[in-house]
C-alpha cells in the first residue's frame, strides 16, 4: 500500500490516521492492514511496518514507546554498549511505575520498578538511526541495575564471581566514571553497590 511508505518505522495510532485519512472508514482499513501483515499491533496505539516494506523497526526505540516512563538498561544496555558478548533477545527496561512483561509480536519486554530518585540519574540520549534517539542507561547504570537486584551476594568474593559469570569488556570497565558510581550507590542504597565499588576497585580498576 503506497500509503504507508511515507510513515517511518515504528509509528503510532495518530500517525497512522493521518496517513488513512483520505478513507472513509479509516479504523476498517486498519483492521485490514493488521489482517494482511502490512502493519503490526505492537501495543495499544503502536505499530511497525510489515517485512515488505523493508523498514526493519527498531526494538530499542520500540521499548521506549511501549510503556514509561522508562529507559533501557542492563543486559540489554550492556550489549549496546558492547560491554557483554552476548546477543540478548529480552528487552530489558526500568520503569517509575509497576513492573510489567509485554508479550508482542516483535518481542519481549520486560520493564522492572525503579525508585524516582534511582530512576534519573546516569541515563544516556543515545542517536538510533533515522534521527531517532533512544533513553538508554550508561554501562555503569545499567550494571548498578543488574547489581542492585542480587540479594543473594553478600561478599566481595561472591560479587567477583557473578561478575565473571557476566564476560564484562575489560576495557570497558576500566573507561567506569567512579564518581558516577558513588552517586548510583549513595541513591541505591544497598550493600550490594557497596560490595561492587570495592571489587571493581580492587580487581579491575
Amino acid at each position: 500500500m503506497k500509503n504507508l511508505i511515507q510513515l517511518p518505522a515504528e509509528f503510532d495510532y495518530n500517525l497512522l490516521l493521518h496517513v488513512l485519512r483520505d478513507y472513509k472508514k479509516p479504523r476498517d482499513k486498519i483492521r485490514g492492514l493488521i489482517k494482511n501483515k502490512d502493519i503490526l499491533r505492537v501495543k495499544k496505539g503502536l505499530y511497525v511496518l510489515g517485512k515488505d516494506y523493508k523498514k526493519p523497526y527498531n526494538k530499542y526505540i520500540l521499548a521506549n514507546q511501549i510503556y514509561g516512563p522508562s529507559y533501557i538498561t542492563g543486559q540489554t544496555a550492556l550489549a549496546f554498549w558492547n560491554m557483554i558478548p552476548e546477543r540478548v533477545e529480552l528487552i530489558i527496561s526500568m520503569t517509575t511505575k509497576r513492573k510489567k512483561l509485554f508479550e508482542t509480536p516483535v518481542g519481549r519486554f520486560s520493564y522492572l520498578y525503579c525508585h524516582k530518585k534511582v530512576f534519573n540519574i546516569g541515563i544516556n540520549l543515545e542517536h538510533a538511526g533515522d534521527q531517532k534517539k533512544i533513553l538508554i542507561a550508561s554501562p555503569e547504570k545499567a550494571l548498578s541495575d543488574i547489581i542492585a537486584t542480587q540479594t543473594h551476594i553478600s561478599s566481595e568474593k561472591e560479587m567477583k564471581e557473578f561478575l565473571e559469570l557476566m564476560r564484562l569488556d575489560y576495557g570497558g570497565i576500566k573507561k567506569f566514571d567512579s564518581s558516577l558510581l558513588e552517586e548510583i550507590k549513595a541513591r541505591y542504597k544497598r550493600q550490594s553497590m557497596k560490595l561492587l565499588l570495592n571489587c571493581l576497585k580492587e580487581y579491575y580498576v
